[in-house]
């Protein structure tokens, strides 16, 4: 054998081994896209909380052709063995590259399955899980008492009644999060201003959501903040009907994900005008595209992260096609935001009146 066929036969072996070495590197780097997400009960539809999540992961999906699979659990009790299930990566080459559970009341079984799967990452959504215990769990937190604090202020300036009502899903230290903030605005910009609020027990129970905010409306409270999951929708459905009626305007402030269009009569072509004021960002969004993101490129850690004012995490609805705020308006909440920023006002957590 001359030495060219020698050279050319060690050549195509090169390349035919290099081949198989960047196939075989590539291979389980593809497999590693794949993404578990078990959303909270009440499920998509929503079109807040879950909604939002699944918003972060389609865009995760374009950017970074991350594919993922999903589940709705029909009750609490199915967290577990839908967790477990996707731990158990069956029929995949690699695991999961991370399993992402939506909502606090997931954190029992995150906790009971990543300590049977300690190689599997996980993340919680809403719920804080020790790192020092668990750590192949990554939590995610939002400071909904900040974002609460704009709205309220909205509802402080904007009412006209001086009495404004809040439609919770549970009565939960969470959801008084949003409550406690909400008030606490609204006292900046309307001092003494009165307050109530109702809770429905269920995220998913429309019709009592839409009882509930009738009765608030009936009783002379005029702006309600829905913070319910699907139980909300039925505040939007009761500003609607109640508006033509009322001596006083009925307004809503939606939750979590841009809520104003659903205030309009149509909400499939939505135009001005709208029985919403705004609505308070949450930006679940962003946190399932930041898990996924982190998750595929090699930068997730375990560990606490939280979102607030300051890098995004909250913000309110702002849509001059449906409604324009008055300037004064959104200038005095501005400065709130620069004084929650900086410390100036403290915003309280929970309830901090009896």
């Amino acid at each position: 054998m001359n030495k060219n066929a020698i050279i050319a036969i060690v050549l195509i072996v090169v390349i035919g081994v290099a081949g198989v070495g960047v196939y075989l590197m590539i291979q389980p780097v593809h497999n590693r896209y794949e993404i578990a997400i078990v959303f909270a009960t009440g499920g998509l539809g929503d079109k807040s909380f879950n909604d939002g999540v699944k918003l972060g992961a389609d865009k995760a999906h374009t950017d970074y052709n991350i594919n993922f699979t999903f589940s709705e659990p029909g009750a609490i009790s199915d967290y577990e063995s839908l967790i477990r299930g996707y731990a158990a990566h069956a029929g995949l080459i690699q695991p999961y590259a991370l399993i992402i559970s939506v909502g606090f009341d997931q954190a029992d079984a995150v906790m009971a399955v990543a300590t049977d799967y300690p190689d599997q990452e996980f993340a919680i959504i809403d719920m804080f899980i020790d790192p020092v215990n668990y750590t192949n769990v990554a939590s995610v937190l939002f400071t909904e008492n900040e974002g609460s604090a704009l709205v309220g202020a909205i509802a402080g300036l904007m009412t006209t009644t001086d009495k404004i009502g809040f439609l919770g899903g549970m009565d939960i230290p969470l959801i008084r999060k949003f409550y406690a903030g909400y008030v606490y605005g609204a006292n900046i910009t309307n001092p003494g201003i009165s307050y109530t609020a109702q809770y429905v027990g269920d995220w998913a129970d429309t019709a009592t959501g839409k009882t509930m905010t009738h009765g608030m409306y009936t009783a002379g409270y005029d702006i309600v903040f829905a913070a319910a999951g699907r139980s909300g929708l039925g505040a939007f459905e009761a500003a609607k009907e109640d508006n033509a009626t009322s001596p006083h305007p009925t307004w809503v402030i939606g939750v979590d994900s841009p809520q104003m269009y659903l205030g309009c009569a149509n909400t499939t072509n939505p135009v001005a005008p709208t029985v919403a004021l705004t609505s308070m960002l949450k930006r679940v969004d962003i946190a399932a595209y930041d898990l996924m993101k982190d998750a595929v490129i090699g930068t997730w850690v375990s560990g606490l992260k939280f979102y607030n004012l300051v890098n995004g995490g909250h913000d309110y609805e702002v849509n001059t096609a449906l409604r324009t705020l008055p300037p004064s308006v959104i200038s005095q909440v501005e400065m709130i935001r620069t004084g929650i920023i900086n410390g100036t006002y403290v915003v309280p957590s929970d309830v901090y009146w009896t």
